[in-house]
């Protein structure tokens, strides 16, 4: 008995394209089956409160102005809450300029501000992710954030759990 016959079947049962499909789809089926039943769970943890600090650079002085201790700030995108401004510092903001003898230094550019807040808010913390407001929070994660005033770029500088 031949491998494959003259019409293209493999033991005279199915054809070698068809054969082909039919493995593939066996693997993708025991492959799925394999990753579902070994994917570790999620642990979820209760929300909890968290302190956040958001950096907000290079505004102007009405930005500044329209964000006030006690305000909420909200994701710019979904509306979810992300927290409620307990502390505002205001800073000059500053930018790397060459000088004349071919260094870098700082120096305050005019009429632009720093401004880091403060937030308290709720978070679900995973052994993954904080989740606040509906969005993965990591330092560094830049947001669009507003309040009933403005709509600013921020960076997130630190989570702190309460």
């Amino acid at each position: 008995m031949k491998l494959i016959d003259d019409k293209g079947k493999v033991f005279g049962i199915i054809n070698v394209i068809d054969l082909t499909v039919l493995l593939i789809l066996i693997l993708l089926v025991v492959g799925g089956g394999y990753k579902v039943l070994n994917s570790q769970p999620q642990v979820v943890n209760k929300s909890e409160n968290v302190v956040v600090k958001v950096e907000i650079s290079g505004v102007r002085k009405p930005t500044v102005d329209g964000i006030k201790v006690g305000d909420f700030l909200y994701h710019y995108d979904r509306g979810n809450l992300f927290g409620k401004i307990v502390d505002k510092k205001v800073e000059n903001y500053k930018e790397e300029v060459p000088t004349s003898d071919g260094k870098i230094v700082l120096a305050d550019v005019p009429n632009k501000y720093r401004v880091i807040l403060t937030v308290e808010s709720s978070a679900t913390i995973t052994d993954q992710v904080t989740i606040i407001g509906g969005e993965h929070t990591r330092i560094g994660t830049q947001y669009r954030l507003k309040n009933k005033n403005v709509a600013v770029f921020s960076t997130v500088l630190g989570i702190e759990v309460k």
